[in-house]
């Protein structure tokens, strides 16, 4: 096949500040190369990584489009139609020739036919945990129909990826998928962004803790499936053993009120920070003692691997894809879901004896290195685009 200059569409909701679009800006900016133009759109609002993203020299389209739900089915249908023209354009107009999608709901079905409409050879839906349905309380009916749309769409899709063996072997059984169909590509961290060593006690000042304080932190949107409650269970007996000990909450999310409500209620409003959304993650991180990941399930943690590439010792629930990122007793230690007993005993396991703390951080940013490094996805992520569109290529001179 002649090389062909592989131009990519990376679809997803919006920029605001998550693991996922984190995922998609570093991916954005490994690709970049003369062989390799990306292009990153946002269907229905901006956010604040649209400035990181243009600083990093990716181009940007921002559609905001209108978005009603199914059941207004007139306004949906205009919408549908209204969406598939600012697409068109998009694609047209950057000569896209890889679409890739993430974290979209029914607009995975619009951009699957618009992309064939439009003879864009190659598309890829992505998914990032293995409970990918976007409805889990109250919408038997609405899974059910996505359901049917992904399988009609199977012949559709050039492709389907997983972020990790746990997310394939669910969308195999839930979709109906060949394994052939999915493939499994890690989430990778870039590195570089959390050099060694850093100013810890300025970072701690900054925020108004001492050098003594005992720093743990968590990353992840506020909500049901990030396990956030559990962490504030677990965090009476830690501080009953450990007085001098402070938890910081970075992110923010519908749950916010609650969390901070059952935090107040057990009386740790003085040692549970809720610090929001926050730019300088990478500085917390390593100025903190220890992470903690109390998620009820997952795909495979950004969160988790910036931790790690940060050389901090982890505490993590043994969910999807975790247990495929650590080793337990050697990067940290993996707990059952939802037991904040077994999380607190990790947590004091860890703060009791910190040389083999500093050990475990040391070793999960050797597996980052090693693993889970930006380079190694960005070369599975260039061979799996080549190889389909060669596929898709060779398929139409037959």
């Amino acid at each position: 096949m002649k090389d062909v200059r592989l131009r990519v569409l990376l679809i997803l909701p919006n920029l605001y500040v998550g693991g996922t679009q984190e995922a998609v800006r570093t991916l954005a900016k490994y690709l970049a190369s003369d062989h390799c133009r990306p292009v990153v759109c946002s269907l229905f609002d901006g956010g604040p990584l649209w400035d990181d993203l243009v600083g990093q020299g990716t181009q940007v389209e921002v559609l905001s489009l209108p978005r009603h739900r199914f059941l207004a089915f007139p306004w949906f249908v205009a919408d549908m139609v209204h969406n598939w023209r600012m697409l068109a354009k998009v694609i047209a107009e950057h000569q896209i020739n890889i679409v890739q999608t993430y974290l979209l709901g029914i607009e995975h079905f619009l951009v699957l036919a618009l992309a064939r409409t439009m003879g864009v050879p190659v598309v890829i839906l992505n998914f990032r945990n293995e409970k990918f349905l976007p409805f889990r309380h109250g919408g038997r009916l609405k899974n059910q129909i996505h359901l049917l749309g992904y399988r009609l769409a199977r012949r559709w899709a050039s492709d389907y990826v997983a972020v990790s063996a746990e997310t394939k072997e669910a969308m195999v059984r839930l979709l109906g998928l060949s394994e052939e169909k999915v493939t499994v590509v890690c989430n990778g961290v870039d590195v570089d962004r959390y050099p060694r060593p850093i100013d810890r006690d300025r970072v701690r000042h900054r925020l108004g803790f001492n050098s003594d304080a005992k720093l743990l932190i968590t990353v992840g949107t506020l909500k049901t499936q990030k396990g956030h409650r559990y962490l504030i269970e677990a965090a009476i007996g830690v501080v009953q053993q450990y007085p001098n000990t402070h938890f910081l909450f970075v992110g923010d999310g519908t749950l916010r009120p609650e969390l901070q409500a059952q935090t107040n209620a057990l009386g740790l409003s003085d040692k549970i920070h809720f610090l929001g959304n926050r730019r300088d993650v990478s500085e917390l991180l390593t100025a903190s003692d220890l992470f903690v990941l109390p998620s009820l399930w997952e795909g495979m943690s950004m969160a988790l691997l910036e931790a790690m590439a940060a050389a901090k010792p982890i505490v993590a629930t043994a969910v999807s894809g975790t247990g495929q990122v650590m080793i337990h007793k050697e990067t940290g230690i993996l707990v059952p879901p939802g037991d904040a007993a077994e999380l607190a005993r990790a947590i004091v396991e860890l703060l009791s004896d910190p040389a083999r703390a500093r050990d475990m951080g040391e070793a999960a940013r050797r597996r980052v290195e090693a693993n889970f490094s930006m380079e190694k996805q960005t070369a599975e992520y260039l061979a799996l685009y080549s190889h389909l569109l060669q596929e898709e290529l060779e398929g139409c001179r037959d």
